[in-house]
C-alpha cells in the first residue's frame, strides 16, 4: 500500500516537474524567437516633412501634422527626423532637400470634388534609388483621418517602403505622368480596371468591362462605346479609344453647330491614362476643342482624372 502511495506521489511530482520544464522550454523558445525577430527587423531612417494641403486651415494642419509625427515616432524600427519648416504647405517639399541616405515622407490632403469625403495620399520618396511610392485613401470625414490608428499608418508606410503590391495594388516606380506628377502602376492586363469610373465635368460615368470593352455616358445623354488596351511601348499607359461613329454630343466643349460639323469626319476621341493607385486614373484626353477665336476647332488635350466608384 505504501509503495502504491509513494509511486502515485512520485508520478504526481514528476507530472508537476514536467509541466514546469515544458513551461520553461516554451518561454525560452519564445524569447529566442522574439529576440531573433528584433535582431533581424529592418530599421528605416525617415525624414518627416509634414502635411501638404490647400484646403485645410493652419490649426487643423498643425493637429494632423503633429498626430502623424507622434504616431511615426512611436513605431518600432522607424527612426524619424522632423524636417518640417511649417505645419502647413500648399506645395510638395522640394526634392533637392531630401537626403540620399534616408527615406522622405509627407502626406497630401485634399477634398473630394464629388462628395464630402477627404482624400489623403501618403508619399514615400527614396531619393537614392530615384523612386517615389504613393498610396491614396479616402475618408468619409476629416475626423476619420485623425482617428487612423498607428498600426494602419505603420503598415501603409512599410508596404510602400517595401513596394509590396499585395493585397492592395500599390504604386511601383515608373515613368512620370506629365499631367499629374506621381507614380503609376504597371498592369499586365486591363481586367483590374473593370468597374464604374467618374471624374470629367461633362461625363456622367465611364463603365469598363472585362475583355477590353466599355462605354462612356455623357451628361447630355449620349453614349459612346470604347475599347481599352495597354500600350505596347509602355505598359503603364492605358489607351481608351472611341469605338464607332462620332456623334456631335461627344464634343460638349464645342458649340452645337460646330460639333455637328466636326462629327462628320472627326478622328476617334482617345484617352491616354495611367493608374496612379487602384482607384485613380490620370492623364490626357485627346478630343476636339474650340480655337481661341471661337469660330473654329482643333484637336487638343484635356487633363483628366477618373476615380473608381465601384
Amino acid at each position: 500500500m505504501f509503495k502504491e502511495i509513494f509511486r502515485e506521489n512520485s508520478l504526481q511530482n514528476y507530472g508537476v516537474n514536467l509541466l514546469q520544464i515544458r513551461k520553461i522550454i516554451f518561454i525560452n523558445i519564445f524569447l529566442i524567437l522574439f529576440s531573433t525577430a528584433g535582431l533581424y527587423a529592418q530599421n528605416y531612417d525617415i525624414d518627416y516633412y509634414g502635411v501638404v494641403s490647400k484646403e485645410i486651415d493652419t490649426n487643423m494642419a498643425k493637429m494632423t501634422s503633429d498626430l502623424y509625427y507622434t504616431q511615426l515616432s512611436e513605431i518600432n524600427n522607424f527612426n524619424i527626423t522632423d524636417k518640417r519648416t511649417d505645419f502647413l504647405s500648399s506645395a510638395a517639399p522640394d526634392n533637392s532637400t531630401f537626403s540620399d541616405n534616408k527615406l522622405s515622407f509627407f502626406t497630401t490632403i485634399e477634398k473630394d470634388k464629388n462628395s464630402d469625403s477627404w482624400i489623403t495620399t501618403y508619399h514615400v520618396i527614396d531619393k537614392f534609388n530615384n523612386e517615389e511610392h504613393t498610396k491614396q485613401k479616402k475618408y468619409d470625414s476629416f475626423y476619420k483621418i485623425l482617428m487612423e490608428s498607428k498600426n494602419i499608418l505603420k503598415e501603409t508606410i512599410k508596404n510602400l517602403i517595401e513596394n509590396d503590391v499585395s493585397p492592395d495594388p500599390l504604386q511601383k516606380p515608373s515613368v512620370k505622368n506629365d499631367s499629374f506628377p506621381g507614380e503609376s502602376v504597371q498592369l499586365t492586363s486591363t481586367e483590374s480596371l473593370s468597374g464604374t469610373w467618374t471624374g470629367e465635368e461633362n461625363i456622367n460615368k465611364i463603365v469598363i468591362l472585362r475583355g477590353g470593352r466599355g462605354f462612356v455616358i455623357f451628361k447630355n445623354g449620349a453614349s459612346m462605346n470604347v475599347t481599352v488596351t495597354l500600350s505596347e511601348e509602355n505598359p503603364s499607359d492605358i489607351i481608351i479609344i472611341q469605338n464607332g461613329r462620332a456623334n456631335a454630343s461627344f464634343y460638349p466643349e464645342l458649340p452645337r453647330n460646330m460639333a455637328l460639323k466636326a462629327a462628320l469626319d472627326a478622328s476617334p476621341i482617345r484617352w491616354i491614362l495611367k493608374l496612379t493607385d487602384s482607384n485613380t486614373l490620370t492623364g490626357n484626353k485627346e478630343t476636339l476643342l474650340p480655337e481661341t477665336d471661337g469660330d473654329s476647332y482643333k484637336i487638343g488635350l484635356l487633363k483628366v482624372k477618373w476615380e473608381k466608384i465601384n
